[in-house]
């Protein structure tokens, strides 16, 4: 090597600390917009699969059936699957002899199907909000309530509608 070549490195020569900082500020940037990225994508407040909400429809629910035998003593819950009024299907709670209050199974956080009421409170597998009886939040990240469906009793026969 001539001595020139030698110049020209000594010249272009970059030090630890310049390369360790360059290099953490480069890991930094791609990390905080991957983050950014999973984030905006993963957790959008609402539902991106929204509840069908057919509003002619209507659903029955036959409490002297033995499937449904749980919604038949006050306090009993039972959990609907998918069906004509909601895709995510249907809470129920007893509240009263008179009173039966129905929620949409669709979490408003993020749109999951959330399970049946346990102790009081019903839980969302993917991130873990949790809502009482009323379809009210307990734990977040969610911040809005369950949607509510009209439902009536009339003798066994439970009617829920939009």
């Amino acid at each position: 090597m001539n001595d020139n070549n030698i110049n020209v490195l000594l010249n272009n020569y970059c030090n630890r600390r310049e390369f360790v900082k360059d290099t953490l500020t480069g890991i930094s940037t791609v990390a905080f917009g991957s983050f950014m990225l999973v984030n905006q994508s993963g957790c959008s407040e609402g539902s991106p699969t929204a509840p069908i909400n057919n509003s002619d429809e209507t659903i029955t629910v036959d409490l002297s059936s033995s499937e449904n035998s749980a919604l038949a003593m006050i306090g009993g819950t039972l959990a609907l699957g998918a069906n004509v009024l909601d895709s995510k299907g249907i809470l129920l709670y007893r509240q009263s002899d008179t009173n039966v209050l129905a929620f949409s199974r669709n979490c408003t956080h993020n749109g999951c199907t959330i399970g049946s009421f346990q102790n009081g409170t019903s839980a969302c597998p993917c991130h873990g909000s949790q809502f009482d009886t009323s379809g009210s939040v307990v734990n977040g990240p969610a911040v809005n309530p369950l949607s509510q469906y009209s439902a009536t009793i009339t003798g066994n026969i439970v009617t829920i509608t939009t």
